[in-house]
């Protein structure tokens, strides 16, 4: 997995793509040449075998001189996957289910747990990429450290000079200037630059050429870094030298700083090793180590955490957490009613040291006090269409802009997005920046401009109680003892009508509490709010056939006219092609018919 993350950055893939921080291909086997090669190094003395009993999520470091920043690749999951909830089927496919643009090999991590690591703990990132993979790949030490480096760089650079530009500080002159005399010549200086040059030369050729690409190039930059939340004032302020020493702080340090030892032993895997280590700052300065002549003991300082709103508010009183000097520590968000975990400023898990540490929970209204939360969604929550919209390249909607229609669907196919970011058009009428998350459609990873109008989008998951729910999915749903979705309890199938007892907040979605005190999902595209009456029989009007599939294909069987069919559940044809609306159909034993009113009569 990490060769593959590797080589990726090296590749630069920049546009399309960022590095894929999920583990998504990485070998399940146990059985690759690079396997073997991190293992059968167990005579240096300095090595060790460590077992990983957690996986934390993929992120990337954002610092200023306020901190550091960790935006989580999928926000509303986890910060970290414990062993139990990995070997948890049923866990890891309702995550999947409630963060439809996560796409990570369970079957990947199950393998990370039970295969052991060789390593020198104290051996750098740096030094243990090369020693494993670079030299195999021909290249110098010097040669890793540019192709790991200049990425972040690259995406820096243009980032903060093309907001720039938008902005009016820079003329294009300046801007053809600064990048002939700087970013070119980083890109033309290393062996992996090549692949970006002839993106760049092209976009900086001429002022028409950058005016009709480079606005383009910008969005496809950022829609996949966490530079996608700041403005262009804030953009224009990133620093690629500083995003550059960042970069070279983090692959300096030990592999102790990405595996952590854990009390039972066991090695919590850091997430910025999951994501191939990616950092932008804004200000970056190394502290630099100064020995002390007369050095007495370290004495062990407290991390303090610290809940708070957007605004800054404290929404629960700070926790603070001591331990003996070079003791590990880990830090959790709280639940908090009516609020949703929008952000993670400092270091979850790590080893209590002669500094002081903070860890900062910031959180966002979630939960309202009236309607379904058609509110304006948080950032990273998931929206659906109830109506038919489109899909636009700008906030100001024009069928010129217009990149995809998405047609009306039944409520367990709505096209879903995930919210990243705000805009209004010209006339000033609010839009939301998205992704479309819609895993099965040609759809997916499409991202634009979408209507925030709450009769045309509304957020996935419910945002208050209901005393009673139907279960609308075809394939039902599961209750578990935990709000977390794991220890499966019970199943419950379609048309099922439960009582809830209240809504709870898990990250950036809700539960709901059922009468028997178990939790099971609140989105809306598996469950449905009050009583719902599913169809018990169906008799046909006039002949007709029966389908192996819900788009009715594949007949396997003609139904003569008045025929009496009992119904095990309905759903849809068409679920995952967003540019054809949808049509009822009933399930019944051996396949599906038709849900026309004209061809089929129901009895409830």
């Amino acid at each position: 997995m990490t060769r593959k993350i590797t080589i990726a950055g090296l590749a630069l893939i920049l546009f399309g793509g960022v590095i894929s921080p999920s583990v998504v291909h990485a070998d399940s086997t146990g059985t690759t040449d690079n396997a073997t090669a991190t293992t059968t190094k167990a005579s240096d003395p300095a090595e060790t075998t460590i077992k990983v009993g957690s996986i934390g999520m993929p992120y990337t470091v954002v610092s200023d001189k306020d901190g550091n920043t960790n935006y989580y690749t999928y926000p509303n999951a986890p910060t970290v996957l414990t062993a139990a909830e990995i070997n948890n089927d049923d866990y890891m496919k309702e995550l999947a289910t409630n963060i439809p643009n996560m796409t990570i090999d369970q079957s990947a991590l199950q393998q990370m747990l039970k295969t052991p690591i060789t390593l020198d703990l104290n051996e750098s990132y740096l030094d243990y990429m090369y020693d494993a993979y670079g030299a195999a790949e021909g290249l110098t030490k010097d040669g890793m450290l540019d192709g790991l480096t200049l990425q972040p760089y690259a995406v820096a650079w243009l980032a903060s000079h093309v907001a720039q530009k938008n902005k009016g500080k820079i003329t294009f002159d300046q801007l053809q200037s600064d990048y002939q005399n700087s970013l070119r010549k980083k890109l033309v200086a290393s062996p992996v630059g090549a692949g970006l040059l002839s993106l760049t030369d092209k976009m900086f050729q001429s002022e028409d050429i950058y005016d009709t690409v480079g606005g383009t190039l910008y969005d496809s930059l950022l829609i996949n870094t966490p530079l996608s939340n700041y403005s262009d004032d804030k953009l224009a302020t990133l620093d690629p030298d500083a995003s550059y020493r960042q970069m070279a702080s983090l692959i300096s340090k030990p592999m102790s700083n990405y595996y952590i030892k854990q009390a039972d032993g066991t090695y919590q895997m850091s997430g910025l090793l999951i994501s191939g280590i990616q950092a932008y700052s804004f200000w970056f300065e190394e502290k630099p180590s100064i020995p002390d002549p007369t050095p007495t003991p370290s004495a062990s300082q407290p991390v303090t955490v610290h809940y708070v709103d957007d605004q800054g508010n404290t929404l629960k009183p700070d926790k603070t957490l001591t331990g003996k000097l070079g003791d590990s520590y880990k830090t959790e968000p709280l639940d908090i009613d009516g609020y949703g975990l929008t952000n993670t400023t400092g270091d979850e898990t790590g080893t209590f040291g002669s500094t002081a540490k903070s860890v900062t929970y910031t959180y966002a209204p979630v939960i309202t006090s009236g309607g379904d939360g058609d509110t304006i969604a948080p950032e990273g929550t998931v929206i659906y269409a109830t109506k038919k919209i489109g899909l636009y390249k700008h906030a100001t909607f024009t069928n010129k802009a217009r990149k995809q229609w998405y047609a009306k669907k039944a409520r367990i196919n709505r096209p879903m997005f995930v919210v990243t970011g705000y805009a209004k058009s010209k006339n000033g009428v609010k839009r939301y920046q998205v992704k479309d998350v819609n895993h099965h459609s040609k759809t997916n990873g499409k991202t634009g401009y979408v209507t925030a109008n709450a009769k045309y989008t509304s957020r996935v998951y419910y945002a208050t109680k209901h005393k009673t729910i139907t279960v609308i999915n075809p394939k039902g749903v599961n209750a578990y003892s935990k709000k977390t979705l794991t220890n499966k309890k019970a199943h419950y199938k379609q048309g099922q009508v439960l009582k809830v007892k209240k809504i709870v907040n898990q990250n950036l979605t809700t539960r709901f509490v059922l009468s028997n005190g178990r939790y099971i999902t609140a989105n809306k595209m598996l469950v449905q709010s009050g009583k719902q009456t599913m169809p018990k029989r169906v008799q046909t009007k006039t002949a007709l056939n029966r389908y192996s599939t819900a788009n009715l294909t594949k007949q396997n069987k003609h139904v003569s006219a008045h025929a009496v069919l009992k119904v095990t559940g309905w759903t849809y044809s068409n679920a995952n092609n967003f540019s054809k609306s949808d049509t009822l159909r009933y399930q019944v034993a051996g396949g599906y018919i038709t849900g026309k009113k004209q061809l089929v009569r129901v009895f409830k």
